[in-house]
């Protein structure tokens, strides 16, 4: 079940997929919605991604089945063939072998264990469209998957941060049930899906979902409740469960939030915002002023993934959500920043972090830098509840009416002896192991157990972005950054040569004091300037919607 684009304005190609899946076997059925003229749906997109198996076990969270989403905890900006780097080969063995013969596929085929000639000395972890910088240069010839269409000797490819989830059980068969309510709907109302061969299908009982056939390795029991935000053009009924979820886990966080999201458009000011996220956050920020310790970590995209040049200011579509985002946290009486300030001053700044990730590398033994590109849609409270979807933390995701969404709540059932606040605490198996493995951005020789403590956040997590951000800074002056907050400070700015391109020897000493991939998110770029697309360009007629 594919979304089906408007192609003039989302160049995915959902044809290509369609096509392309039918070919590999007769039993494979595809099915695309919306028809947009007939059901007048042009805004919205179904931006769900989900994997049923069996109805027995799911997979879901913000990872697209698409080109560039792979990665490792590496993050690399280089892939060449025959690069140095931590990269292993893979010889064939006596193992291999044996997996080969012991085989029981109906239909054999020859597997030569030889590499062919042709292959001899590829180590490429990012074959032709894999490797991307969707900054650089969107994807085009989605049809040609092997084509390189960047240089990938000259331009550094965007490493990809995403988060995604394995469930089993009832809450697998939900995911399910979801997935067959949407399918049955689109049969039901495409003509052209409506002949037998295109079946109904139907949900398995709920009793049914114990026990289980198979786990997934590393599961733990956990309450999980399956979450979504739908509308009757997408599913035939309204629900706004995401967006519920997001509200009840934020007000009732005792001790930290940790958001990382694609998106961080909130603040309602019943006009061009409506999900009130931001004011939860707020509203939760000033009670723990009055009460006990309290942390909010936000994790973001350091610049939003339309193509531009940054260099230049970047594209209307780049200014466009920078402008919302800043709207959200700092700019505006309805910021976040600003409403936290004016009830206690710069003291905020003990309760809330605003940060994204960076790494660097070398290309044909020239050093670069690259963000890291954030598209996780996750939201971890109090080592003990999580979060876990498609939906950004915007409008478009969370209201309902707008784009479709997927989303799992994870509350713990079982527990580990752990640390908050300096006292001895019961955190959540899966929800303390996933913000561990979150927080390994400061660096793995860091102790990330006690995560609201003064050592913590400012001498490691706030000390550490900060260390990270002058160094990138001083040696690429990359953007975005504080320093440039006007168009002229921009040109004035990008004008002056790097140190890595002055003295590459000098720079290299430089980062290796760079730890881990934290860094600031600055709250002042561009602060001077109007970043609202202009009226008349043509994201500029777009309504506002698209962009919240």
């Amino acid at each position: 079940l594919l979304y089906k684009e408007v192609g003039l304005a989302l160049g995915i190609n959902s044809d290509y997929s369609k096509r392309a899946l039918l070919l590999l076997h007769p039993n494979i059925r595809v099915m695309r919605h919306p028809d947009h003229i007939s059901s007048i749906v042009f805004l919205w997109a179904h931006h769900e991604k989900l994997v049923v198996v069996d109805q027995s076990v799911a997979f879901l969270g913000g990872l697209d089945l698409a080109y560039g989403r792979w990665d490792t905890h590496e993050y690399r900006i280089a892939d060449l063939d025959g690069a140095a780097g931590p990269g292993r080969e893979v010889r064939p063995g006596p193992r291999l072998k044996a997996a080969a013969a012991a085989s029981s596929a109906p239909e054999r085929r020859p597997h030569p264990v030889q590499a062919p000639a042709e292959l001899a000395g590829n180590r490429l972890l990012w074959l032709g469209k894999d490797y991307s910088n969707l900054i650089a240069k969107d994807w085009v010839q989605l049809d040609k998957p092997f084509e390189d269409f960047i240089d990938r000797r000259q331009t550094p490819r965007m490493p990809w941060r995403d988060v995604a989830v394995g469930v089993h059980g009832v809450a697998a068969r939900d995911v399910a049930r979801h997935f067959i309510q949407r399918w049955n709907f689109t049969k039901t109302t495409k003509a052209k899906y409506k002949g037998p061969e295109y079946p109904c299908l139907l949900p398995k009982s709920p009793r049914a979902a114990l026990p289980l056939p198979f786990t997934v390795p590393g599961a733990h029991a956990a309450d999980v409740q399956v979450l979504r935000s739908v509308d009757r053009w997408s599913a035939g009924l309204h629900e706004c469960s995401i967006y519920n979820a997001y509200l009840s886990v934020i007000r009732e966080s005792q001790h930290y939030l940790y958001i990382e999201n694609q998106f961080f458009i909130s603040c309602a000011d019943g006009r061009s915002v409506l999900n009130t996220v931001g004011d939860a956050i707020v509203e939760r920020v000033l009670r723990a002023h009055r009460s006990r310790p309290f942390r909010v970590f936000v994790l973001l995209p350091l610049l939003p993934g339309f193509e531009g040049d940054i260099a230049q200011g970047g594209c209307h579509a780049i200014q466009a959500i920078l402008h919302f985002t800043y709207r959200t946290i700092c700019r505006g009486e309805a910021s976040i920043v600003s409403r936290l300030r004016a009830a206690m001053g710069e003291a905020w700044k003990s309760y809330v972090s605003f940060c994204g990730l960076r790494t660097h590398g070398e290309l044909q033994g020239r050093l670069h830098t690259e963000l890291v590109y954030v598209h996780s849609k996750l939201l971890l409270a109090d080592d003990r509840r999580a979060i876990v979807g498609s939906a950004n933390l915007n409008d478009r995701s969370l209201l309902g009416q707008r784009d479709s969404e997927l989303a799992v709540l994870v509350e713990d059932s079982e527990c580990v002896p752990s640390v908050m606040g300096g006292q001895e605490y019961q955190a959540g198996r899966f929800a303390l192991g996933l913000r561990l493995d979150c927080f390994r951005w400061v660096g793995l020789d860091i102790d990330l157990q006690d995560p609201i403590s003064d050592r913590f956040f400012h001498g490691t997590w706030q000390a550490r972005a900060q260390a990270n951000t002058s160094i990138y800074e001083q040696v690429f002056r990359c953007l975005p950054t504080d320093a440039v907050q006007s168009s002229r400070a921009l040109r004035d700015y990008v004008s002056v040569e790097n140190l890595a391109s002055a003295s590459p020897s000098v720079a290299r000493e430089h980062l290796q004091n760079v730890r881990g991939y934290l860094v600031q998110f600055p709250l002042e770029f561009l602060a001077e300037e109007y970043l609202l697309p202009p009226l008349n360009s043509k994201e500029g007629m777009i309504p506002v919607e698209v962009w919240t």
